[in-house]
């Protein structure tokens, strides 16, 4: 990982934590599996500590990481979970199965 790559996830991480400290923040895809081209976004996958999450709270984190995407100039891709949820429901998905055998946690 370069050290551009490494600053933008910490970037990532410190806007996250910035709204939710307790939240779990894994970078997934191409990115974290070294595999990402010029032109790769940034997938992250934000978990948080409720009980549910809706729409308006995947929108809140969207919209929390747009200035970071015009910024670097790349697009961030966020999914949003609550963590009981993720570790249930979502389980048995083969993007549970992708993000768990190659995610890495930027907390």
């Amino acid at each position: 990982m370069t050290k551009r790559e490494k600053y933008i996830i910490e970037l990532i991480r410190d806007k996250i934590k910035e709204k939710d400290h307790s939240a779990e923040v894994i970078l997934y895809g191409s990115h974290a599996s070294g595999n990402a081209k010029k032109y790769s976004d940034w997938d992250i996958l934000i978990l948080l500590d409720k009980e549910y999450v809706d729409l308006k709270d995947e929108q809140v984190y969207r919209h929390l990481l747009l200035d970071l995407e015009l910024e670097i100039g790349e697009p961030i891709s966020v999914t949003v979970y609550s963590k009981k949820s993720w570790n249930t429901r979502h389980a048995i998905t083969p993007l549970f199965r992708n993000i768990s055998r190659e995610g890495i946690t930027i907390t």
